[in-house]
């Protein structure tokens, strides 16, 4: 129970650096995408389809990775999920899919999540992804282009999504 206050504190710390330090987002197109997403909310990503005709990409070229609290719940899909229990220290993710989702440099990463949970901003910042994409009020700072929707309404955030996409030349 100690360890884990020490993790979560050393992971709030590695974000605020990693914040402070942050690189520009980088020029060019969108042509491979990751999504990160809260799997409390989302045990399959429902709207893949409509992400995939904004940014013009085969739905399955897009990588997904989704967190959940409960590790019990994370057991039955291990290839593509990560839970509290795979935080390290100093803001580490010991999980195999969630390293490679994070050490691949796409060059899109959209952030599917509304609540601001400490794993899922440590990924998202950790990622090496080119430009990141996010709900606003989560954590502004991480993203590149944060939209003010609800999580639900798909038809607003891809509508907003290839509005802003489109101005930036990211489409």
């Amino acid at each position: 129970m100690f360890f884990k206050g020490i993790k979560r504190k050393s992971a709030q710390k590695y974000i605020a650096s990693s914040l402070k330090t942050r690189a520009t987002p980088a020029n060019g197109k969108i042509f491979s995408l990751a999504i990160l997403v809260d799997a409390s909310k989302y045990n399959e990503f429902p709207f893949l389809n409509e992400i995939s005709a904004v940014f013009g990409i085969k739905p399955e070229s897009i990588s997904i990775l989704y967190y959940h609290q409960d590790k019990n719940i994370a057991k039955k899909f291990p290839e593509t999920m990560f839970t509290d229990a795979n935080l390290g220290f100093k803001g580490s993710i010991k999980n195999k899919s969630a390293t490679e989702f994070i050490n691949t440099p796409y060059d899109g990463l959209l952030s599917f999540w509304k609540e601001d949970k400490l794993l899922l901003s440590l990924v998202a910042v950790q990622s090496k992804a080119k430009f990141k994409i996010g709900f606003s009020g989560t954590n502004d700072a991480i993203n590149d282009l944060s939209i003010t929707t609800e999580l639900d309404d798909i038809k607003t955030f891809t509508f907003e999504l290839k509005k802003y996409l489109s101005i930036l030349n990211k489409i």
